[in-house]
């Protein structure tokens, strides 16, 4: 099962419309704050054989985050969408979603392998922004962008290199797709290969390599959508 433990994360998962099947509480526990039918009151004892967290009292059991496909993004026609090369980290990803809603961005494509699922710590960074978002899984990323570009879409690949031209100069044709990469390694070399155009963060200092991923993204939504 996955799991939400704790008062205050079980109560923002409510409030935010996290998709929970079924709420398990203490007996005995009496909260008038909690409007939720699927409540099922259990020992202390049962609780603490479901989880090794902290849950006092509180546990939530949430659904699978339903995926959507492809087909979504050219029915709806959105005007950006953000492609994830493989980021892994759910801090990361969480942070990236949020950003997403924030400057409006609706769909969001990621790879069905190697890469980081909506789990429930990704929806508590996103800070319920993941209400707002269509995620989308595809098992090739190459494969999507080439479907992508067939549908009108402009590509744009983030990437230090010297082919590269500065974000803050870019001016981003529509529909628009910008991709971000993964952790380590950036956005793979095939991507880069078959994007419209590369782009870069031009930074003002030698002494840190690059950005964190999901503050670069932030960025790169900003310029893209001002």
């Amino acid at each position: 099962m996955k799991l939400i433990c704790g008062k205050n994360s079980v109560l923002e998962a409510l409030n935010k419309n996290y998709p929970i099947k079924k709420l398990y509480l203490r007996k005995g526990l009496v909260n008038k704050e909690i409007n939720f039918k699927n409540i099922v009151y259990v020992d202390s004892i049962q609780m603490d054989k479901m989880t090794k967290e902290n849950h006092q009292g509180y546990i939530a059991e949430i659904d699978d985050y339903q995926y959507y496909d492809l087909g979504t993004i050219l029915k709806d026609k959105p005007e950006n969408v953000l492609i994830l090369d493989h980021i892994q980290d759910p801090q990361n990803f969480g942070a990236i979603i949020r950003s997403a809603n924030v400057f409006g961005i609706k769909h969001i494509i990621i790879p069905k392998d190697r890469a980081c699922d909506v789990t429930s710590t990704v929806m508590k960074v996103s800070s319920g922004g993941f209400r707002n978002v269509k995620i989308v899984k595809v098992s090739s990323l190459f494969e999507a962008c080439e479907q992508l570009k067939k549908n009108g879409f402009w590509v744009y690949a983030s990437a230090l290199n010297n082919q590269a031209s500065k974000l803050h100069k870019t001016n981003f044709a529509k529909p628009s797709c910008v991709i971000v990469g993964n952790e380590e390694k950036g956005v793979s070399s095939t991507l880069i290969k078959h994007a419209d155009e590369v782009i870069y963060i031009e930074q003002k200092s030698d002494s840190v390599q690059s950005l964190n991923v999901a503050s670069a993204t932030s960025i790169i939504l900003y310029e893209l959508t001002k």
